[in-house]
């Protein structure tokens, strides 16, 4: 297992809603790595597999992404 804490916050949409991801928890190739989420609404820390988040774009770069995601699953 390997745990990373983030240096720079990386901004994520969840199935929750948006939130700031502050850290990772690899469990080797058996696993999804798992994220630790803050939610932005709440404050409260929840964990994410890498599926089920998205890591929001920078518009300034021309990045989107499919905002109906969550609701296709």
């Amino acid at each position: 297992m390997h745990i990373h804490e983030l240096n720079n916050v990386i901004y994520v949409e969840t199935p929750l809603g948006y939130g700031k991801a502050i850290a990772w928890i690899d469990y080797g190739s058996e696993l999804n790595t798992v994220w630790k989420v803050v939610l932005h609404d709440s404050g409260i820390v929840r964990n994410f597999y890498d599926t089920d988040i998205i890591v929001l774009p920078n518009k300034m770069d021309g990045g989107s992404y499919d905002k109906n995601y969550f609701k296709n699953k």
